[in-house]
């Protein structure tokens, strides 16, 4: 499942868009923020199930096209306005549709959102983590979205940071929510140069701040730091 399926073409040529420009940075700077602020409704949906809102209204939306597969849940803005998408990885053994009121918001903004399936809900084995990379890379490229922002949530944030580790130039921004990753010199993103953000509670008690913060010397210099008050 793949956004507007493209040809060879197509394909090249959205690689070719992927080279750096002032419009595309400011373009994925700004899905980050707004990622960010919209990472309020993650503190609300902690429990292991998406229970509590009325899921079926999302599907009703007439300017938004909700796909989903055993691979991911597309959210995709039928008349999109932006050249960035954001995919996203949920926390372990949560349900992927509790993340689709933020995926819903962000869409209704102009931006493409998928949610990525984690196998058993963590990818507990390597080989399952690379077949989550290896999805993540085929979207990446296969689709005429021009510039892609990953993300994250718990063990979710930690499968991100590995894939920006080992593969830096894929992903245009990266989001790292609630998770002390990366937290081994093997994994440092120090020298990462795109955009990334952490963001965090502050009342954390898997996750805790102290721990995180004293592992910011394994991300980039560039990295900003959102913290979530009583999150």
């Amino acid at each position: 499942m793949k956004f507007h399926p493209t040809t060879t073409t197509h394909a090249a040529d959205a690689q070719d868009d992927r080279r750096p420009s002032k419009r595309g940075i400011w373009q994925v700077i700004r899905l980050l923020w707004v990622t960010a602020g919209l990472i309020f409704l993650l503190w609300l949906t902690r429990s292991y199930q998406a229970q509590g809102f009325a899921f079926e209204q999302l599907y009703l939306t007439p300017s938004i096209l909700i796909n989903e597969d055993d691979q991911a849940i597309e959210v995709f803005p039928i008349n999109h306005s932006h050249a960035v998408g954001l995919l996203f990885y949920p926390g372990g053994m949560v349900d992927p549709q509790a993340y689709l009121p933020m995926a819903h918001d962000l869409a209704m903004q102009g931006y493409p959102v998928v949610i990525v399936k984690l196998p058993y809900r963590s990818a507990p084995l390597a080989e399952q983590e690379a077949a989550v990379h290896s999805y993540t890379r085929q979207t990446m490229t296969g689709s005429i979205i021009q510039k892609w922002a990953l993300a994250g949530h718990s063990r979710g944030a930690a499968i991100a940071a590995r894939f920006a580790r080992h593969f830096p130039d894929a992903a245009d921004a990266l989001v790292l929510i609630g998770t002390t990753h990366p937290k081994e010199e093997a994994w440092s993103l120090a020298r990462l140069t795109i955009p990334v953000t952490k963001i965090y509670g502050t009342q954390d008690g898997i996750a805790d701040p102290e721990t995180m913060l004293a592992n910011r010397a394994l991300l980039p210099p560039q990295t900003n730091f959102v913290a979530i008050e009583g999150g």
